[in-house]
């Protein structure tokens, strides 16, 4: 077993701690409003690292920091990222991966995803901008009753979102050098993406197979084997449990389990990820679980903040199950961070 942290830390240093973090993501934010996002690719040649313009990143960052006090760096911040967000919007309210800026979006045809459209629109409309995209997600229901994670233009959608339609069917290739590299699965449903279709939809009739499917996956401990992207417990967990804080009680049924697999795992394997440890500690926040295996989340933590203000750089998802590149950056970690740190500031109050 690895050394457990101590718990030597104080509203002060909390206080100190958020404020390093918070002038280090004001200090990094580009100019367009955008947070940095860096993929890492393990080649013939050797690893290559280098920057990678998409709007996930943005969105989740931007709902870290709206559990913060607001301040005038915090404000300007979340509007420059907003604006960036709706920037890069595509009629009727979709987003795809990549920002308009990146290269790739237009070499590899990639489609737009329910994942950084569900993220994104939920911290747009968090912040009133109202969205009118609900009918084409729900319209992107495969056989089973799912929600397909690529939105592709279903023959279902030609008489309810003609125009949609008709621009992807005429525009993308059929077999495109995303679908070349990996094999095209217009009805592939993953465990993160529909978390945070949940999130954004809320506990409604229409998608109540999608919860369940959730329940299902989670309580058969199948997480990592229904996920092409995440691929580790700790996003999947955060996710199904800030669509549960954000007003998914049907999610309740997973709290005891996965709380339980969380305390197993520190206590099996100790604390050496931040970002993973973030997101644990988010997710026992999102819970309402204030227990020693939080409290020594936010001790390491606390002892793990860069000299900038910043936690290091650790994949947060995959381009595949392959593995043959992993995505992240520091404001990414940071991001998460300061959403734990604040979190927990205001809890133990």
């Amino acid at each position: 077993m690895k050394q457990q942290p101590e718990l030597k830390f104080d509203n002060s240093l909390l206080e100190t701690t958020i404020v390093r973090a918070i002038d280090f993501l004001w200090s990094n934010q580009l100019p367009g409003g955008e947070f940095t996002t860096y993929v890492t690719e393990r080649k013939v040649t050797g690893i290559t690292c280098y920057f990678d313009s998409c709007n996930f990143s943005t969105a989740l960052i931007i709902y870290a920091l709206s559990f913060l006090r607001e301040t005038p760096k915090i404000e300007k911040m979340r509007l420059k990222g907003l604006n960036f967000l709706l920037s890069n919007m595509v009629r009727p309210g979709i987003w795809y991966y990549y920002s308009s800026t990146n290269p790739f979006l237009h070499t590899l045809f990639l489609r737009p995803d329910i994942d950084t459209t569900s993220c994104t629109s939920f911290v747009l409309t968090k912040y009133g901008i109202v969205l009118n995209n609900k009918k084409l997600l729900l319209a992107n229901r495969n056989q089973d009753g799912l929600i397909s994670t690529w939105i592709v233009p279903r023959f279902s959608m030609l008489f309810t979102h003609t125009g949609y339609w008709l621009k992807y069917r005429l525009t993308t290739p059929s077999y495109s050098q995303w679908w070349k590299r990996f094999p095209p699965v217009s009805n592939e449903v993953d465990l993160g993406a529909s978390a945070n279709l949940v999130l954004y939809l809320g506990e409604i009739e229409e998608i109540q197979k999608v919860i369940d499917y959730l329940i299902d996956v989670t309580l058969k401990g199948k997480e990592t084997e229904s996920d092409n992207y995440y691929l580790s417990i700790f996003p999947h967990y955060y996710f199904l449990s800030r669509a549960y804080f954000n007003g998914v009680k049907g999610l309740e049924v997973l709290k005891e389990k996965i709380i339980s697999n969380l305390e197993q795992k520190f206590e099996q394997e100790g604390y050496d990820n931040p970002l993973d440890t973030a997101l644990a500690a988010c997710t026992f926040l999102n819970f309402g679980q204030i227990t020693p295996t939080l409290q020594e989340a936010i001790g390491f933590l606390l002892a793990k903040q860069g000299t900038d203000g910043s936690w290091a750089i650790s994949p947060f998802y995959f381009d595949s199950p392959k593995r043959i590149s992993w995505y992240g950056s520091a404001e990414l970690t940071t991001g998460v961070c300061i959403e734990a740190l604040g979190r927990y500031q205001q809890a133990i109050r």
